[in-house]
């Protein structure tokens, strides 16, 4: 198993990607494209977004992890992300996964925030082939998601900041944007649909695997005990378990 990284895209504004190629004498099934969290739960969910990476790639799924715009390593100030760019480069980074495996069909996974991006991209220009989506955490309606955010942020600091989410900008599109999310209201999805839940059940996540149900996807919905892992960066484990379940599912899902 090999992993390159690079970037791809534009060359006025490069995405920077992570490829983890099929281990020797595997064969070589589709790929996985993996979305990863933004702000804060970026740093604390890296980990474990790079070990699922890993484990896909052994068992023959090439996997691409990558950083949205304006995030990580990717072009971008750390204030110019929005959920639309994003959508944008989750379109982008299928095609490059589709290049560096020379397949169609790909399986696209996120963790937060990245599984909702990685649905709403399926909506209205869906990229190649996507046979499977696994969500993960999905945030299911963003301004559900504003008010966790802003609470956090006055709990760690004990004063609002409009402008701010535990040092990672918080800009008045990125807002409005997110304030506008809701996968309720998705039109479209992969044929395949793994959703993994952590720690208590959420009714916004049931509802959403009814309403994928109703679009005609064959839904798996698997409720893990544990805690959540995206909200402390300097303590953040990596839920093997959970990892264990997502491979095994993937690797079923040809």
């Amino acid at each position: 198993m090999s992993i390159r990284p690079h970037y791809f895209g534009p060359l006025e504004a490069p995405l920077f990607g992570c490829y983890h190629a099929p281990a020797p004498g595997k064969t070589t099934k589709d790929g996985v494209l993996l979305c990863q969290p933004t702000g804060h739960e970026y740093m604390a969910c890296y980990r474990t977004m790079r070990q699922t990476a890993v484990r896909l790639a052994q068992i023959g799924r090439p996997a691409l992890r990558f950083d949205f715009y304006g995030s990580g390593d990717s072009a971008g100030a750390s204030s110019a992300g929005s959920v639309s760019q994003w959508v944008r480069d989750v379109v982008m980074a299928t095609a490059e996964l589709q290049k560096q495996q020379h397949t169609m069909a790909l399986t696209v996974a996120g963790l937060r925030l990245g599984a909702s991006v990685a649905l709403l991209a399926l909506q209205d220009r869906p990229p190649v082939d996507v046979r499977a989506l696994i969500l993960w955490d999905p945030i299911v309606r963003g301004d559900a998601y504003v008010e966790e955010l802003t609470a956090l942020q006055n709990e760690r600091f004990r004063r609002p900041d409009a402008n701010e989410i535990l040092g990672f900008p918080f800009t008045a599109t990125l807002r409005e944007e997110l304030a506008r999310l809701d996968l309720l209201k998705a039109e479209r999805t992969a044929g395949r649909v793994l959703i993994i839940e952590t720690g208590p059940a959420k009714p916004e996540i049931r509802q959403l695997a009814v309403r994928l149900t109703n679009l005609g996807a064959s839904v798996e919905h698997h409720a893990v005990p544990g805690p959540t892992i995206w909200h402390e960066p300097n303590k953040a484990s990596v839920p093997a378990t959970v990892i264990q379940s997502l491979v095994t599912w993937g690797g079923n899902t040809l």
